[in-house]
């Protein structure tokens, strides 16, 4: 089991873990436009810990491209995760988004043992991503993400303020007595009745035993007001590509 260290490269930051005998020892986060800075660290911790390999995901591939190039041009071992180079997850398409199969194949590994999962990925975009107890991909859903809703209605109206800087920092009132107030609990009780929907259509399908594991930023948000998640788990995408570049190593099996 080599030590790695792998990125995640989301549409608004750039996250590194730091692997060490198949445990997570270090995570760190920088933004999009720090992209030099966030080579230079996974480099540093891949000298650090004498990291065999550097695993990348990514949704964003002009940030991907810039740091592919830093690490090729310091001969850094490299796995760039897609439909393509991974080996976990069965029965997927050629557009589907690498950060949600590092997702499915962090959830059929960790939380499949007793029947299939669903994963619920509140990033810039939210969505729901299906996996078999065998692996195989069983279909998701898309739709504009919690944060990127507030910045919409206020990018498509005239009058209404853009929320999106303080989502996790208004209280939630069933019904608001002023418009900071209504777009907030708006926006976030609209999101927790599309999860709700979004679960019980899926379980309709994969059966009750569906296990329904919340990562990506606005999850420690929308989980509190919902017991249609069964646990959160932040660090989901970066164990997902690690998974999947240890399956690059060896026989697909389940730890």
């Amino acid at each position: 089991m080599k030590n790695r260290v792998v990125i995640d490269i989301g549409n608004t930051r750039i996250s590194t873990g730091v692997f060490v005998e198949g445990k997570l020892v270090d995570l760190a986060h920088h933004l999009l436009s720090n992209t030099q800075s966030a080579a230079d660290y996974v480099m540093q911790k891949a000298d650090a810990v004498a990291a065999q390999q550097i695993a990348l995901c990514s949704v964003a591939p002009s940030i991907a491209r810039l740091i592919v190039e830093i690490l090729q041009s310091q001969n850094r071992p490299l796995l760039q995760v897609s439909e393509e180079s991974q080996t976990l997850i069965s029965d997927t398409y050629s557009s589907l988004g690498a950060d949600r199969i590092a997702n499915m194949a962090g959830a059929w590994k960790l939380y499949a043992q007793t029947g299939p999962v669903i994963v619920m990925d509140f990033g810039s975009a939210t969505t729901l991503s299906a996996v078999s107890q065998e692996g195989k991909f069983l279909g998701g859903l898309i739709t504009l993400g919690l944060t990127n809703t507030f910045h919409s209605l206020h990018e498509n109206t005239e009058q209404l303020p853009d929320l999106s800087p303080y989502v996790n920092a208004r209280p939630i009132n069933p019904l608001a007595f002023d418009t900071p107030g209504a777009i907030a609990s708006g926006c976030i009780l609209a999101h927790v009745g599309l999860i709700e929907h979004w679960i019980k259509v899926a379980k309709d399908q994969l059966g009750e035993n569906a296990t329904v594991i919340a990562t990506g930023g606005c999850a420690t948000t929308l989980a509190p007001l919902t017991q249609a998640l069964d646990r959160v788990d932040p660090d989901l995408t970066i164990y997902g590509i690690n998974f999947i570049a240890e399956a690059a190593e060896g026989p697909k099996d389940r730890c």
